[in-house]
């Protein structure tokens, strides 16, 4: 696949550490161009070359285990062949919808 994936994510976490390492490895690794902080939660959106980048993200998110309270939401949508997909990551699980 060739197409740009635009995804939206909603992070929330009460451990500012866990929130700061997802924010600079999504920031290292995509091309993040949108963040919108607020006290509560994170949104934002950044770009990728596939719908969900799974691997990526399950790794990076089992090295941070420990925080019960990780709550992070990603739709993917490609323009191009109109997919979209969402992944959910609540109390120590992803969940992934078709939409």
């Amino acid at each position: 696949m060739n197409n740009l994936c635009f995804n939206r994510f909603t992070l929330r976490t009460d451990d500012a550490k866990t929130r700061r390492k997802i924010l600079r490895w999504l920031a290292l690794n995509y091309r993040l161009y949108e963040y919108l902080p607020s006290d509560a939660e994170v949104r934002g959106r950044f770009i990728s070359r596939k719908p969900f980048p799974a691997e990526a993200f399950r790794r990076q998110i089992g090295k941070l285990r420990g925080d019960r309270t990780l709550f992070l939401r990603i739709v993917s949508a490609d323009l191009y062949t109109l997919y979209v997909e969402g992944n959910v990551y609540l109390r120590g699980a992803w969940h992934r919808i078709f939409l």
